[in-house]
């Protein structure tokens, strides 16, 4: 199900509206307010932004076949907002209304599928940014590597992504990639705003939307605030690891409306998905500093944890944050689908966006 049309993002279906077999989303904005231009990104800034410590957390471990099969449940207290603000306030809010009923019904949508003997499947559902001969000119290739560098990045879509810069009150600083989702809200990760190694919040975030080297064509918007998940929260002193895939979320609002600006993609879920081509665009710590790379890869839904997707794709650290979307040329329908977050000895992993995490999404819109 789908609203028709470019509407605003207060125009989204709720997820007590539907069933849960059916796909929801929430409504993109291709953008085009000139008067929403952020500020002026300097030399200095840039230079802050080549030296800070790209963020992607590395678990050695393969996923045990334990977590497959039964991965720690969710639960309601666990979709408890978090939020850090500027000026260093840390508030805590209710989990959002209709949390509990859309844990259940995701429960019992991923209960349906025996996914014991389930075998990788060939997924060619959607297409690819940036495939053909664009992809062909400015495809940089080391050993299996088929990233894309993104170049110009000041049209839709890639506009709508961007360098997330995060301050520490330690001296150091992070780099990550991120999606707006609204005129002022960003999806990243977690562990973007929030490292739980160390307990310890960002002092400071912006982003910068379509970052291309050392041109930024929309400036930077300063953050306001950054929400993660009570869950994520409460594994606080631990090293990362499995436990925190699924909790890996966060939202930062803008001070300013980027997404006038800038636009900004639907997100969404579906029970039913059946697996799609992710295009996970970011900022990649591998890559030279500034510079806008397109991966890619099949992504099986089955094949993993109900909230989580385990990929192939190339991910490094830098591109944590990252949205993994759908793209369907034919539509031109663009639809986030979860986020990349870590990466492993064998895959790399992301969060899927399902029923309950959609739901908290929605919160942020009110």
């Amino acid at each position: 199900m789908r609203i028709t049309g470019l509407a605003a993002v207060a125009a989204v279906l709720l997820t007590t509206a539907v069933s849960a077999q059916e796909k929801q989303i929430a409504q993109p904005s291709e953008g085009g307010d000139t008067a929403a231009a952020g500020q002026a990104v300097s030399d200095a800034d840039l230079a802050k932004y080549r030296a800070a410590r790209s963020a992607n957390p590395e678990i050695s471990a393969p996923m045990p076949q334990k977590f497959r099969s039964s991965p720690p449940p969710l639960t309601v207290e666990g979709f408890r907002q978090v939020t850090r603000s500027a000026d260093g306030a840390v508030t805590q809010g209710d989990a959002p209304e209709g949390t509990r009923e859309a844990i259940e019904r995701s429960r019992k949508a991923a209960g349906s599928i025996d996914r014991s003997r389930m075998q990788r499947r060939k997924i060619d559902d959607g297409d690819l940014e940036l495939a053909g001969d664009d992809a062909r000119k400015q495809r940089m290739v080391v050993g299996t590597d088929d990233r894309v560098r993104v170049s110009p990045t000041n049209k839709f879509p890639f506009t709508t992504l961007g360098y997330v810069y995060s301050e520490y009150d330690d001296g150091t600083a992070g780099g990550c990639s991120g999606t707006l989702i609204a005129e002022n809200l960003v999806l990243t990760a977690a562990h973007c705003v929030y490292r739980t190694e160390q307990s310890k919040w960002a002092d400071y975030i912006a982003f910068i939307p379509a970052l291309d080297d050392r041109n930024a064509p929309f400036g930077k918007y300063e953050a306001k605030d950054w929400s993660i998940l009570q869950a994520y929260m409460d594994l606080s002193g631990t090293e990362y690891g499995f436990n925190h895939l699924a909790n890996d979320i966060a939202v930062i609002q803008l001070k300013d409306p980027a997404g006038k600006r800038a636009g900004w993609l639907a997100y969404g879920y579906d029970d039913k998905l059946n697996g799609f081509n992710a295009n996970i665009i970011g900022y990649p710590g591998d890559k030279p500093e500034g510079t806008m790379w397109r991966a890619s890869c099949p992504i099986d839904p089955n094949f993993i944890a109900p909230d989580l997707f385990e990929m192939d794709c190339d991910t490094y650290p830098g591109s944590s944050g990252s949205s993994m979307y759908a793209y369907y040329k034919s539509k031109n329908d663009r639809v986030v689908y979860g986020i990349n977050v870590a990466s492993g000895s064998s895959h790399n992993y992301g969060l899927r966006i399902t029923g309950p995490y959609f739901n908290w999404l929605q919160s942020f819109m009110k």
